[in-house]
């Protein structure tokens, strides 16, 4: 029985006009806008068209988003309405465009500007604590995200967001340290959102559509191995990290990889751990799946701690509006200690979000 649901992966859009009305002057007429093009609405930064979003209807003429489905409700009491017709008490909230235009920008300046901007906007705005803000960081610059989680942890932010993948700086790199210890210490968490840091689209023609989604949700495979075998979990225990959108089902056999490997070629094994790297990312990992039945049936080999529901809201590969049915079809037959943690229990521990009125945690156990 589903007793209770907490989404972990919920997108916001920023408004249309976010960054011209707020970046500094001397920034602006670099930073993020939208404009028509070729007639299409599109994210335009440092003067180049970074995404193409929908064709433009005469009434978006102006760059106005409004109309856009999907883009992603930002209007606080709206949302929670929809979310109340879904069945969902609470959820996180990421980026929707903003991590693309963001994570585009070669100037690390305007970056952490770009990304202050919207920090500030999101945490007035979703102040309900039914709702838990992710902070979008400035990941050019490792310190320089340091520093604005740090600036934002008093007003409450318990979760930064990071690419998937992060080529030009591996996560690997000593630079990062400063980054760990500081989101460590703080007790925020650091997400990786799937299909952010690389191309989303490698594969053109025949097949391209299918083959490019999947290799979109198994990017964060090599992130979280990273994370596990380069000892930066070991080194930093009270760091949590999740890894977002990117389905469940390739965790059990991703955990039992790690370990074979580390096993199996000890001898060119750089760091060596304590511990298996599994070990590690059981510990203080997790990631987010909207309908993923392989996902839940593999928890005996991942544990219940590292899996956490997410109804993707407002996208359309997500299960809006029919979260609990499709909640309730890909657990018939679980525990339901398993489910309380899946759907719920994990989200509340991790982010310490809102539980409804009246509704008792221990009540549940």
């Amino acid at each position: 029985m589903i007793r209770l649901a907490i989404s972990a992966d919920g997108h916001v859009s920023e408004p249309a006009d976010l960054w011209r009305a707020n970046l500094p002057a001397s920034l602006r007429d670099r930073g993020p806008r939208v404009e028509v093009h070729e007639g299409k609405i599109s994210m335009v930064v440092e003067n180049r068209v970074i995404r193409k979003l929908v064709e433009a209807s005469p009434d978006m003429a102006d760059g106005s988003l409004a109309n856009i489905e999907g883009w992603g409700e930002n209007d606080p009491a709206a949302r929670l309405e929809a979310l109340a017709s879904d069945g969902v008490s609470g959820e996180v909230l990421y980026p929707t465009v903003a991590f693309f235009t963001a994570y585009s920008i070669e100037d690390g300046p305007l970056q952490a500007a770009v990304c202050q901007v919207y920090n500030d906007w999101l945490v007035d705005a979703f102040q309900d604590p039914r709702f838990v803000p992710v902070a979008l960081l400035p990941a050019a610059q490792p310190d320089v995200c340091a520093k604005e989680l740090a600036r934002l942890a008093p007003r409450g932010v318990v979760a930064g967001l990071l690419p998937a993948h992060s080529d030009a700086l591996p996560y690997n790199r000593p630079e990062w340290e400063v980054l760990w210890e500081t989101a460590a210490g703080l007790g925020v968490s650091l997400s990786f959102h799937a299909g952010s840091g690389r191309h989303q689209a490698p594969v053109r023609g025949p097949g391209g559509a299918v083959t490019n989604y999947v290799v979109t949700l198994t990017g964060p495979v090599e992130t979280a191995t990273l994370l596990c075998a380069a000892g930066i979990l070991e080194r930093h225990p009270m760091l949590r990290v999740m890894m977002v959108e990117c389905g469940a089902g390739w965790l059990a056999w991703a955990l039992d990889a790690m370990d074979e490997s580390y096993r199996e070629h000890e001898m060119f094994v750089r760091p060596k751990l304590a511990e298996l790297p599994s070990l590690y990312f059981r510990r203080q990992g997790g990631v987010t799946f909207q309908h993923d039945v392989v996902g839940v049936a593999n928890r005996a080999m991942t544990g219940d701690r590292c899996l956490l529901w997410g109804s993707d809201y407002p996208h359309p590969e997500g299960t809006y509006p029919k979260s609990r049915e499709i909640l309730d079809e890909q657990f018939e037959g679980v525990a339901q200690g398993s489910i309380d943690a899946i759907t719920w229990r994990n989200a509340v521990d991790l982010y310490g979000i809102a539980t409804p009125e009246g509704f008792s945690a221990d009540a549940a156990k």
